[in-house]
């Protein structure tokens, strides 16, 4: 403890000698460094004096110098300024000519697909004689069209030149157009000639002295429909002299096609098939019968009914035999049954009522003969035909099978077969079903009125006892 303690006095007594050292090292240093600031302040305040002059001295001329150079900014900014407004007025003109350009572009593309089809229409509009006229231009816009490396102004030049024909056209056949060309000729050959052509009506007239109209053919040359008579000299008359009354075809030769479909009697026949013959058949025969059977009926002599009153009269009277001689001059079966009617009208009524029953049933089967021959026809061709219908259409499934649905033309055999057959039924059916109704009508009209002159007459004779004293007086006397 006691070292402890000594040891403290010792360490205590050294900090103090340290302490009074550096105090006074310290005094003569702030002596040292007082002086030394000194100093450097007075050489500081020389030289901000000097800075001082010499700033108040170069401040006017760096004055001026900065004032001219922030003029010459603002000079430069301007300049800046002007320059940027004129590279952005021309970005815009750059961009509206490209716009204006591309807008170009499209309108010539626009123009020359306008064109292409004006001139595909041209070429299908205008008719086959006049296309040798416009060969050249139709062939140069062709071939400038189907060429990738040809210019579009060439191209579009090409294409105006046929625009320009087609304009020439129109003014030519503004009062008709005449020409020379050739035409393909009835025997097939080309037959040279003139051609004149109002609107889309075209007539040619050949060297060789045809005339006609003119249609489009498989050829590269119109085909010549041959007129006959008076219509040839005035198409050949107009080709010579520019002025005829020439035969106009409204239809612009649709009347010409459809005349050339029509077919036939023979034709349409031989499209029938088979079963078209019996049909013919019962035709020609219930023709030959209607024919021989109005003939008959309606030359069927019925007398008046004012006979049977002069027959009655004359038997009242008590002249039976001129009653007699009257009744037989009346032709036909009516006389032959007025006839038996005098003979027996003074026998039994069941007796005279049998012998005019019996010219009644002698007369009808006359009548009515050969008439279910035209019934039979008007009901048995309908069938005839169904059944060439139910043939045509199974002939037609079958080309189907073989050939496919698309060629019309090869299916037309069985479609003509299947509609002439029916065609021909029908045609045969309803004249024969109103021949025989009038027929039928006509004879039973005529049973009719024999029956009836028959009734007259039973009903107006006098009762047998005044008969039979009549015959006694007219035998007396």
């Amino acid at each position: 403890m006691v070292a402890q303690f000594a040891h403290l006095r010792r360490f205590g007594a050294f900090i103090l000698f340290s302490l009074l050292a550096s105090g006074s090292l310290y005094a003569q240093n702030f002596d040292t460094a007082s002086k030394s600031a000194d100093a450097d302040l007075k050489d500081a305040l020389e030289r901000l004096a000097a800075l001082r002059a010499q700033i108040r001295t170069e401040r006017v001329p760096l004055a001026k110098e900065l004032n001219q150079l922030e003029s010459d900014v603002i000079g430069l900014r301007r300049e800046v300024e002007r320059a940027q407004r004129v590279r952005d007025s021309q970005a815009i003109g750059l961009d509206a000519l490209e716009g204006e350009v591309t807008r170009r572009r499209d309108e010539a593309d626009y123009l020359e697909s306008l064109l292409g089809e004006y001139l595909r229409a041209f070429e299908s509009r205008a008719d086959v004689a006049e296309l040798p006229q416009y060969d050249d231009a139709l062939l140069a816009a062709k071939l400038s069209m189907d060429n990738p490396d040809a210019l579009q102004s060439a191209k579009l030049e090409a294409l105006g030149g046929v625009v320009e024909s087609a304009l020439e056209r129109a003014r030519t056949q503004i009062g008709g157009a005449g020409y020379e060309g050739e035409a393909v000729l009835p025997d097939g050959s080309l037959g040279a000639g003139n051609f004149t052509q109002f609107g889309p009506l075209v007539l040619f007239s050949s060297e060789s002295g045809l005339s006609g109209i003119t249609e489009p053919s498989a050829s590269l040359r119109p085909a010549l429909v041959v007129f006959e008579g008076g219509d040839a000299t005035a198409i050949g008359q107009l080709a010579s002299q520019g002025a005829a009354t020439i035969p106009v075809d409204v239809t612009l030769g649709d009347a010409t096609a459809i005349a050339e479909t029509r077919d036939s009697l023979v034709e349409q026949v031989g499209k029938g098939g088979l079963w078209i013959y019996p049909i013919l058949a019962f035709a020609l025969l219930a023709t030959a019968v209607s024919i021989f059977k109005l003939f008959e009926i309606f030359g069927f002599k019925e007398p008046h009914p004012e006979v049977i009153h002069e027959l009655l009269e004359l038997i009242v009277d008590g002249h039976a035999g001129k009653a007699l001689e009257k009744a037989e001059q009346i032709p036909g079966a009516f006389g032959d049954m007025l006839a038996d009617a005098v003979r027996y009208h003074a026998d039994d009524k069941e007796l005279l009522e049998e012998v005019l029953y019996e010219h009644m049933l002698r007369l009808q089967p006359k009548l009515e003969r050969f008439l279910p021959l035209i019934a039979v026809t008007a009901a048995t061709s309908p069938l005839l035909g169904l059944l060439g219908t139910v043939t045509g259409m199974i002939n037609t499934f079958n080309l189907i099978t073989v050939f496919g649905t698309g060629d019309a033309r090869s299916l037309s055999s069985g479609i003509s077969e299947a509609l002439i057959t029916t065609e021909f039924g029908l045609i045969v059916a309803i004249p024969a079903l109103i021949i025989h109704a009038l027929l039928q009508r006509r004879s039973q009209g005529i049973i009719a009125n024999m029956e009836k002159m028959a009734v007259a007459f039973q009903n107006g004779l006098p009762k047998r006892a005044s008969i039979q004293e009549q015959q006694a007086k007219s035998g007396n006397s």
